[in-house]
């Protein structure tokens, strides 16, 4: 039923293909619809507007890790990877070294002061861009991040709540004054060039992280 939490379903593929597979996988894509997504443990009803999500017939889904409740839809430029590392923590120093790839294969587009925020964060300033999630199990490493292209950020407003918790470059800010995305900040290409860009700067990157 829509506006009621399902069972972990993003990406939740990717520990399967993983573990068959005996490798790094990934998942570059734009979303097709829309979709609210809990972290881990999480409530609905602490996180979303589920008037609105009911009405509008938008899932509330969950996933693995961390990381606050966010929308997902068209507009977004997401990357699932699973993958092994040497340790079992340094989770700051995963996130950020994977966000790094967001921010190598955004240079060419004019992008060079995108800047780490928070714990896992990457901003443009004092606004969020990519919002991140994290999934450890022993070296098993699950991150997932969505950066934002070309979203309506009223969407965040509609479906949901003020976080109970927030970095604190945010401040009190509201969903939309504390969110950006590329297209704002003057990028005028699609989601689709964007991943174009990420693949290969992933591939290395995965290839490289340990």
């Amino acid at each position: 039923m829509a506006g009621q939490p399902a069972s972990l379903t993003v990406n939740e593929d990717l520990l399967s293909l993983y573990e068959a597979a005996g490798r790094p996988v990934y998942r570059l894509y734009e979303p097709e619809g829309l979709s609210i997504v809990l972290g881990a443990g999480r409530k609905a009803e602490e996180d979303v507007i589920g008037a609105h999500a009911r009405a509008d017939g938008v899932e509330i889904l969950r996933r693995r890790g961390g990381g606050g409740t966010v929308v997902l839809g068209p507009g977004q430029a997401v990357l699932a990877l699973v993958t092994e590392v040497a340790s079992p923590f340094n989770n700051i120093g995963y996130f950020r070294a994977i966000n790094d790839w967001f921010r190598r294969a955004l240079e060419p587009f004019g992008f060079a002061a995108i800047e780490h925020r928070g714990i896992s964060d990457l901003a443009i300033g004092d606004r969020k861009i990519l919002g991140t999630s994290l999934y450890r199990r022993r070296q098993l490493l699950f991150y997932q991040g969505s950066l934002l292209v070309d979203l309506d950020l009223a969407l965040f407003d509609r479906y949901l709540l003020h976080p109970s918790r927030v970095p604190e470059y945010r401040g009190s800010r509201g969903h939309r004054e504390f969110c950006t995305t590329l297209r704002r900040a003057g990028y005028a290409g699609t989601v689709s060039e964007v991943l174009e860009a990420l693949q290969p700067v992933v591939e290395a990157g995965l290839a490289a992280l340990r």
